[in-house]
């Protein structure tokens, strides 16, 4: 703990510590924002445009708190009104959106209260780099809502005018159910909903240009459309950073997959549902392709396509993360362990099983010797305690989550700490 700092050293220091973690910093105010405001966390694109929004203004105002800019001129980032945008063609009410940045500012004066506290002892000094701090967050704050009133208007009025709105609007009645007639919605989309459907989602870091990223969207989604033999794409825009598709007809899902190391952009992601039949199909295959994209954004390296073919046990499976997690720990017990020699054993089993049981082919995927295979099936048997045959579909289900989301599925403290 370092004692007499000047209240603008401190404020200094301060800011180069959050902003070193500023991720996180933007992910736990988000969080914490849930409880206040629930209608911004309502789908995962929302919740990744309110993380670039939080990201956006904390980011401007901790070069405010290390004097490189002032607070009455710092500039509003185009995360945080692409933000204001996005609740205006969601059609969310404005009320809404200025109680985020009530309770934001709360939630951050908090955090920043307790960063403060950490560095100084000397109670004057901690006051009065209280007051200087919270006086610039004030005039940013100010300044932003003022600005964000503007642009949601602006921007409310202009998609409640256009196509897009009309659009988007058909579209959500489709997902929810609604019976529309097929003739008339299809005419209204210049989409042909009497084909079979097969919708994708693209989405991507929010890198605070708008246009840009819904341009690299676009050009991953055309891209994989041509790869898979379809001529024609209804495309949707959701949010700042993302973007729907459904392809009508019965696209090859290999070519898909094949053609995902060609995307021009690398930071796209594609998730695409199954090919789905009948007046459903619209929903069907985006509600597939919502479970593989959380699939996907759970993995540790996610592939650029996911295909829900490849993905939807394990998406069953793990709708309850925390009772997967149970799940893992009870069914492997010690070999649930984050420890190198537990994955290669884990490792070693999941092959063998991939291979039917068959230690000759597991041995020569694994490039090892059959005795080591069957060396290490014996090492599994005693940590897991039983015969592998006695449990061997929860074992596999078990393997199965921790293949796919790495260690968030293996507990902290398992049993025996092998």
């Amino acid at each position: 703990m370092v004692d007499r700092l000047t209240a603008n050293d401190a404020i200094i220091e301060c800011a180069h510590d959050l902003g070193a973690r500023l991720d996180d910093v933007a992910v736990t105010l988000s969080e914490q924002l849930a409880g206040s405001v629930p209608e911004f966390f309502e789908d995962d694109d929302l919740v990744r445009d309110v993380e670039a929004s939080a990201y956006g203004n904390v980011a401007a105002m901790l070069s405010v708190f290390r004097s490189e800019n002032v607070a009455e001129e710092v500039g509003i980032r185009p995360e945080v009104t692409a933000f204001a945008s996005t609740v205006a063609r969601r059609q969310l009410p404005l009320e809404s959106l200025i109680q985020s940045y009530r309770v934001g500012q709360t939630l951050f004066s908090r955090l920043w209260m307790d960063v403060l506290a950490e560095r100084l002892t000397e109670q004057d000094v901690f006051i009065e780099a209280i007051h200087r701090s919270f006086d610039q967050l004030n005039v940013y704050l100010d300044r932003v809502v003022t600005q964000l009133v503007t642009d949601y208007e602006r921007e409310r009025d202009r998609w409640l005018r256009g196509t897009a709105a009309r659009r988007a609007a058909l579209v959500e009645r489709l997902l929810r159910g609604d019976r529309i007639p097929v003739d008339h919605a299809s005419h209204q989309l210049d989409h042909d909903l009497r084909a079979p459907q097969t919708a994708l989602i693209a989405w991507m870091p929010s890198h605070g240009e708008v246009e840009q990223q819904l341009a690299a969207l676009d050009v991953c989604l055309t891209s994989l459309m041509s790869a898979a033999g379809a001529s024609r794409m209804l495309m949707l825009p959701v949010g700042t950073c993302a973007m729907w598709a459904w392809i009508a007809g019965e696209p090859d899902h290999d070519r898909l997959a094949g053609w995902a190391d060609k995307l021009v952009h690398p930071d796209v992601l594609i998730a695409v549902g199954q090919t789905a039949l009948g007046g459903d199909g619209f929903r069907i295959s985006h509600e597939q392709a919502l479970r593989a994209r959380r699939v996907a954004s759970r993995m540790p390296a996610p592939p650029r396509v996911t295909l829900h073919a490849d993905v939807a046990t394990v998406a069953l499976l793990a709708d309850d993360q925390d009772e997967a997690r149970r799940f893992v720990a009870r069914t492997l017990g010690e070999l649930a362990a984050r420890t190198s020699a537990a994955e290669q054993l884990r490792e070693t089993l999941w092959v063998f099983l991939q291979e039917g049981g068959n230690t000759r082919r597991a041995s020569e995927r694994l490039f090892m010797h059959r005795n080591t295979v069957l060396y290490r099936l014996q090492r599994v048997e005693a940590l897991l305690g039983h015969p592998l045959e006695a449990r061997r579909l929860d074992v596999e289900v078990a393997l199965l989550l921790t293949t796919t989301f790495g260690d968030e599925m293996l507990p902290a403290d398992p049993p025996g700490g092998y």
